[in-house]
Parts: C-alpha cells; structure tokens; sequence
C-alpha cells in the first residue's frame, strides 16, 4: 500500500514538472488581442492618465468596446476596471486616482474615464482586454478576407487603437511616459538591426 501512494505520488509530481510550463504558458497575457502596460502609479502626490485614440483606420469597426484594468502588484484590481465604446475619430481619457482627488474627478473631466482606489501609494501593471469575445472575425462575416473592402469588414481589435499616458507627479507638474506593448505604436528591434536604426512600427 505505501509503495502504491508513493508511486502515485512519484507520478503526480513528474507529471508536474513535464506540463508545468506548458501549464503555466496557458495563463500568460499575450499581445494578439490585449495591450498592456507595465507600469502605473497612483498615491497622494501622483496619478496616471491614458488616452485611447481610434484612428479611423479602414480595416477597424467604428465601434470597439475595450475594459481597461488597473491591476496592483499583488495581482488585485486597483479600485473597479472602466469599461467603454471608443468610436472612429475620436479619443478617450483614463484617469488612475486617489479617491477625493480633488482636480482628477467625474465632476472637473465630465468626459473622462475613471479607477479610482485608496490614497496610500499604490503601483502595478494595466491591462486592456477587448469586450468583443473574438476581435480577430469581421462583423460582417459576409464579406470574405480576400476582398478588398476593409472598411466595410471592421474588426474589434484593441491593439489597432493608439494608447499613450504618462505618471504625473502633482507637486511640480513632471512624470515620465507610460510604454505599452501590444497596441498600434508596440515596437521592438529585431536581432539583426543595426543600432543605429531607430526602432519604430508594428511588430
């Protein structure tokens, strides 16, 4: 009988060590439907803004629906995920707040978006999901891939849109840039690139 557990047990845990990347791989965010940003602040001295642009490009849907996160290092939400319809042409504002912030409010910014948490200093990571389930299909499956007609196509796709903010530090009025990798403006050098290249475009 003990040999038995000990053979089970033996098993179990080769099998955990030979799918536990693989497991493990399952669960990571990846930037085909979802843009993320590795750093934001918010505390008494500070808060994060973000803007989404939709440029209009042919190929878009003139509506996407996107839920932005504010997620802290201990991997909880940072006060409650905005969720929203950006339209062609147009632009919106996220603010990342201390609550009773008394500039940085639904009352100052009406057309703004806002998470708003504690005002200890708090930081971690964004991430943007698409509320379409499948941003990848056309809304209009009637028109195939192969025709030319992007407009009419339109995809919900999150990392068409353009994404920049910045950390802003209150007390002078400074910060630094926020990078966000996934969207329309991700870069990234190859290894072949001369490195005095500037790197700049789409993956």
């Amino acid at each position: 009988m003990k040999t038995q557990k000990f053979l089970h047990i033996f098993i179990l845990a080769l099998l955990g060590s030979i799918f536990s990347n693989s497991f493990n791989l399952a669960w990571a965010i990846e930037n085909k439907s979802r843009v993320i940003s590795s750093y934001w602040q918010s505390d008494s001295t500070s808060y994060s803004f973000i803007a989404v642009s939709h440029s209009s490009l042919s190929g878009l849907a003139s509506q996407i629906g996107l839920v932005v996160n504010a997620i802290q290092t201990d991997q909880t939400a940072f006060g409650t995920a905005v969720t929203f319809t950006i339209s062609a042409g147009t632009t919106q504002r996220i603010f990342i707040a201390r609550t009773n912030h008394s500039v940085i409010n639904s009352t100052t910014i009406p057309t703004a978006s806002f998470i708003i948490g504690t005002t200890n200093y708090k930081h971690g990571h964004i991430r943007i999901d698409p509320v379409a389930s499948n941003p990848e299909i056309s809304i209009n499956p009637a028109i195939t891939f192969l025709e030319s007609n992007l407009e009419l196509r339109g995809f919900k796709d999150v990392t068409m849109l353009n994404y920049w903010g910045a950390i802003v530090i209150e007390s002078n009025t400074t910060g630094f840039a926020m990078e966000f990798i996934g969207d329309m403006h991700d870069s990234s050098a190859i290894t072949s690139m001369d490195s005095s290249v500037p790197v700049s475009g789409v993956n």
